[in-house]
């Protein structure tokens, strides 16, 4: 007998069986006990989630000898030939390759006639979506008003593609992905019955690998059982699938951290060296950084968010309180931008280098870290006691944190580009709306702004409770003095004192040209 794979061999037969989709089995369930049960029904979801097995299932609960029923036989005529996809009354039809209107001209027609010895003729389409429009347009009448020992399951990846019409006139059941303790349970008990002998943290990896599709586990799983008769561990998973270890994604997020690019690199090299994918590395860097930022966000409280062990999860825990929420934002941001890079590049490692660089030297703007790197850096943690200066070794003066010493008006005018760039760091909408305004007033901690006519709208914008609070700190930070923010319209916004650098002012001179905006270029 040929080798049956353990998709089908472990492919449920009842509604118990069905993992994952406890919200569908339960309604079914009640329309089964109540004998309500409607002419069509539209599963809907993700790939191998167990829609085509769950329209077999209420086949035979329909169609068992002894039904309708909760738990088919499995024994009578009608549940094995629905077992064996051999039944003359329950026809399972594939959309993509039946999908003219032709074949649905002879569904209609047939479903005239009654079924041969089981009590409803049964329709399963599988990838409904695919039928063309003169196909579904001809189905409608027959869908709406079937002969009532007809009943339709339609099965669909891509409910949106499916005509509103066609979904008005049926029953909708969304599956959804299975979850990865779920997924586990399920292959740790095939792995008892099969005798695979295969670790805990290697049954998540293939979890966490099938994205929630069961079959694809059962798939890996597959794979791997003919590896090796002595047991599968955790590297033959991540050996066989291209995927990053864990251990990797943390080593190089730590280096990132510590704005060491040098280090990033080395990992990164050692990453390719194992042969694994440049994409899927990228992808699962983005993923692991968007678990630090659910990691941070919400603690503990969120947890349930990230699809990893508890020993993991307390690791992501401590790794995050060492960056802050807007590097982890951006690190996303670049990460997202290297995967879009590499679709048109030939080097596929190179958009992720040039991130890596951008993170730990600068080259990227918008996150202003807090504490003093050796290069300038976008990537932003969270200050460290500085260590001792060793004999004979001077220490880097941190970046004055104020830019003006004496508190004028005047002066906030002369350095009123450097502060909206320093806006511009943290929120840009909002260092664009403030270009647009000039410094008119400032008494006793009070500054006055204010816009020309033609900018109200700007100036509507940063008068929100939000926009004026942000504004407020940060510039009681920069002016080292409690500073109050109003804002005014005026017939013309009083001038910004240009302050231009040595160099900036001899090329001037030299070529007699002028500054036409010098924010967001302006010095960091």
């Amino acid at each position: 007998m040929s080798y049956l794979v353990l998709a089908r061999k472990y492919r449920p037969q009842n509604f118990d069986e069905l993992v994952g989709q406890a919200h569908i089995t339960a309604i079914l369930r009640k329309s089964i006990e109540s004998g309500r049960i409607a002419h069509a029904f539209l599963f809907c979801g993700p790939r191998g989630i167990g829609k085509t097995s769950c329209a077999r299932i209420l086949a035979k609960s329909l169609n068992c000898a002894e039904g309708p029923t909760l738990k088919p036989c499995g024994e009578c005529q009608p549940c094995r030939e629905i077992t064996n996809t051999n039944s003359f009354d329950v026809i399972e039809i594939d959309g993509a390759s039946n999908r003219g209107i032709d074949e649905i001209r002879t569904l209609r027609e047939n479903v005239k006639f009654a079924p041969g010895y089981a009590r409803y003729k049964i329709y399963i389409i599988d990838e409904v979506h695919m039928l063309t429009s003169d196909a579904f347009n001809a189905l409608l009448k027959t869908l709406e008003e079937p002969p009532e020992h007809v009943k339709f399951i339609f099965a669909t990846t891509e409910v949106q593609k499916v005509p509103a019409t066609i979904l008005s006139r049926c029953q909708r059941f969304d599956f959804k992905r299975i979850q990865n303790e779920v997924i586990m349970a399920n292959l740790k008990s095939i792995c008892v019955q099969e005798a695979f002998k295969v670790d805990e943290e290697a049954l998540f990896a293939v979890a966490k690998a099938s994205q929630g599709s069961m079959r694809d586990a059962l798939g890996i799983l597959d794979q791997l059982s003919a590896l090796s008769d002595k047991g599968i561990d955790v590297a033959d998973v991540f050996s066989m699938l291209g995927m990053v270890e864990t251990e990797f994604l943390f080593d190089l997020t730590d280096a990132l951290i510590a704005r060491n690019c040098a280090k990033s690199l080395d990992v990164f090299n050692q990453v390719i060296d194992r042969g694994k994918d440049i994409r899927q590395l990228s992808k699962d860097l983005t993923e692991h950084f968007r678990h630090l930022m659910i990691a941070k966000v919400g603690g503990a409280g969120l947890n349930a968010l990230i699809d990893y062990p508890a020993a993991v999860k307390q690791r992501l825990a401590a790794q995050a309180e060492k960056i802050t929420i807007a590097g982890i934002l951006k690190a996303i941001e670049l990460f997202i931008e290297a995967q879009e890079n590499a679709r048109v590049m030939e080097n596929l490692r190179m958009p992720l280098e040039v991130a890596f660089a951008k993170l730990t030297y600068g080259g990227a703007s918008g996150v202003i870290s807090s504490t003093p790197p050796a290069a300038p850096s976008t990537i932003a943690v969270k200050p460290v006691a500085a260590a001792p200066a060793a004999r004979g070794q001077t220490v880097a003066p941190a970046p004055p944190k104020v830019f003006i010493k004496a508190e004028s008006l005047e002066e906030i005018r002369r350095h009123w580009n450097e502060l909206t760039h320093e806006v511009s760091r943290r929120k840009m909408a909002v260092a664009t709306y403030l270009q647009e305004g000039a410094p008119c007033e400032f008494k006793a901690g009070r500054l006055v702004i204010a816009f020309p006519k033609e900018s109200v709208f700007a100036k509507d914008c940063l008068n929100t409770k939000e926009n004026l609070k942000f504004l407020e700190e940060l510039f009681s930070e920069r002016l080292n003095c409690p500073v109050s923010i109003s804002f005014k319209t005026a017939e013309k916004s009083a001038p910004v004192i240009k302050q231009e650098e040595p160099a900036v002012r001899a090329a001037l001179e030299a070529f007699g040209g002028k500054v036409v905006r010098e924010w967001p270029n302006t010095r960091p």
